[in-house]
């Protein structure tokens, strides 16, 4: 006699629960990723006034700077063609080590504020998904860049840095 093979429910069972296992990914996937895109959503873009704590730490950061414009027998004048000079004299004397992104910021500030004053932008906070920034706002619009970041970031890379092909 040949033994006949069963096709009871039992053997189907784990086919079932598969396919409850795969029904219970998904739908836990796609929960969270509605939770991710309301959140990202809702945090797409703030943009701030400084707060009295932004405006304290650049004035200390601009002294900073004004240190070290000293040291060369100048002072910040606000004059662009001046402060750029100095600006570049401090980075070509390599009087900021690459690695002192304060200071590497402190220089963007000043570059940022000889930027404002030629161009009509307004230091704001502008945070989003990446985090939170100073940035220069011109207007009312939404054009914004970010001066800390592009002194900083070259400084820090050892890359070469003309501020004033920069501020051109």
């Amino acid at each position: 006699m040949i033994a006949q093979l069963s096709m009871s429910r039992a053997v189907t069972q784990p086919e079932l629960l598969s396919l409850r296992h795969l029904t219970t990914v998904f739908l836990l996937f796609s929960a969270l990723l509605t939770a991710s895109n309301v959140m990202s959503s809702e945090f797409e873009r703030q943009i701030r006034p400084l707060t009295a704590i932004d405006r304290h730490y650049m004035s200390e950061q601009r002294q900073a700077v004004e240190a070290l414009a000293n040291r060369l027998g100048r002072r910040l004048s606000g004059v662009p063609t001046r402060d750029l000079d100095t600006l570049q004299r401090i980075i070509d004397n390599r009087w900021v080590d690459p690695e002192d992104i304060q200071t590497s910021q402190a220089l963007g500030i000043v570059f940022g504020d000889l930027l404002a004053s030629e161009l009509d932008f307004d230091w704001v906070v502008y945070r989003d998904s990446a985090g939170r920034s100073r940035a220069l706002r011109y207007r009312d619009r939404d054009l914004f860049i970010f001066p800390i970041t592009m002194v900083s970031r070259r400084l820090s890379a050892g890359a070469d840095l003309s501020v004033n092909d920069l501020f051109d």
